[in-house]
């Protein structure tokens, strides 16, 4: 019998984003900001603190009690000016505060912009009065306040007594079913333009059942507004892209395994929640009802709405990059653009 695991990458989370290879998240941000996001396109993004707490809530579903080797509930206030030296330090350094030289210390401290006018001594006595802080910073754990773990592990609670839920996002494998969480694969993709690239997934959950011969890809989403709404973070965030792509994917690698090659992919599943009410939701969706290139499409209130799929986005990324293009391809610099037509796009 065959499993996915065969086939995932074994890296940590952080090769993982580290790794060479296109990804739903950066073709995302290009359906999403168009031809102005490609001068920013590869940059790290800085997550918010609604992305911030959907990572912690992920990693409790997904990795249960793992996450404490993660994430730290910090109480302590630390001040902005404080916060940012801080954790600036601690990404250069593993030190206890210390056995860092005064050299090295203000160095540091120069480099962030901390207190520029004030000496050593004033500058170590502010960072040594969040010592606390400190010593969580430089294990490599994220902080999180009372209040976030709180409102997750209540979230977690919910989703552990939902009858549905709890068994979709199972725990305990058999020998026909089997709960793989956050693998991490790779794969070479053939563009329409003939183009090789390279396309990484990592998806929440992955439930086989081996039975059935089926695979449930899963993903869970955290909202600001109620779950019952999520439709329009469904095309605001683009999620048909991580469907599709996911599910084609997935198909690469079972294809290239005959103990797997005859399961069959399921419509994607996406299970949503909010802070705001913590009703939890689940919504599907066919990525296989559209192609790679004519992505979602729909209808509501006697308008079509059409979006390209992720080859299509990816094609036309990967020829902006290679002309290093300076305006979109329906832009014309010889001679005058016809503004109506334009204003129609």
């Amino acid at each position: 019998m065959g499993t996915l695991k065969e086939h995932s990458l074994k890296i940590t989370e952080q090769q993982y984003h580290e790794l060479p290879a296109w990804s739903y998240s950066v073709i995302v941000r290009y359906a999403k900001e168009g031809f102005n996001s490609l001068k920013s396109l590869h940059e790290p993004v800085s997550p918010t603190p609604e992305m911030e707490f959907g990572s912690l809530f992920d990693s409790i579903m997904t990795k249960g009690k793992q996450t404490l080797n993660d994430y730290a509930v910090v109480d302590i206030s630390v001040p902005e000016a404080e916060r940012k030296a801080i954790d600036y330090i601690a990404s250069k350094t593993n030190e206890n505060l210390d056995n860092l030289s005064r050299e090295y210390f203000t160095t540091l401290c120069d480099e962030c912009k901390y207190q520029p006018r004030w000496g050593y001594l004033a500058r170590f006595d502010h960072i040594n009065a969040y010592r606390s802080y400190y010593e969580i910073k430089r294990c490599g754990k994220k902080t999180v306040s009372q209040e976030d773990w709180t409102d997750a592990m209540e979230m977690y609670s919910i989703f552990r007594k939902d009858e549905y839920l709890k068994n979709l996002f199972g725990t305990k494998n058999t020998k026909d079913i089997e709960y793989l969480y956050q693998l991490k694969f790779v794969q070479d993709v053939l563009l329409d333009s003939g183009r090789k690239v390279k396309v990484k997934i990592m998806p929440d959950l992955l439930v086989v059942n081996h039975k059935e011969k089926t695979i449930q890809p899963v993903d869970l989403k955290t909202s600001s507004a109620p779950a019952w709404q999520f439709k329009d973070n469904f095309v605001k965030y683009r999620y048909d892209i991580q469907a599709s792509l996911y599910t084609d994917i997935l198909s690469l690698v079972i294809d290239k395994d005959p103990d797997l090659q005859d399961y069959k992919i399921l419509p994607y599943l996406f299970s949503d929640i909010s802070r705001s009410d913590k009703v939890p939701v689940t919504y599907l969706y066919d990525p296989k009802d559209i192609s790679q290139v004519n992505g979602l499409s729909f209808s509501s209130k006697e308008k079509t709405y059409q979006y390209k799929g992720w080859f299509a986005l990816l094609d036309e990324i990967l020829s902006y990059e290679e002309q290093q293009a300076k305006v979109p391809s329906y832009i014309k610099t010889g001679e005058p653009n016809d503004i109506i037509s334009i204003l129609e796009r």
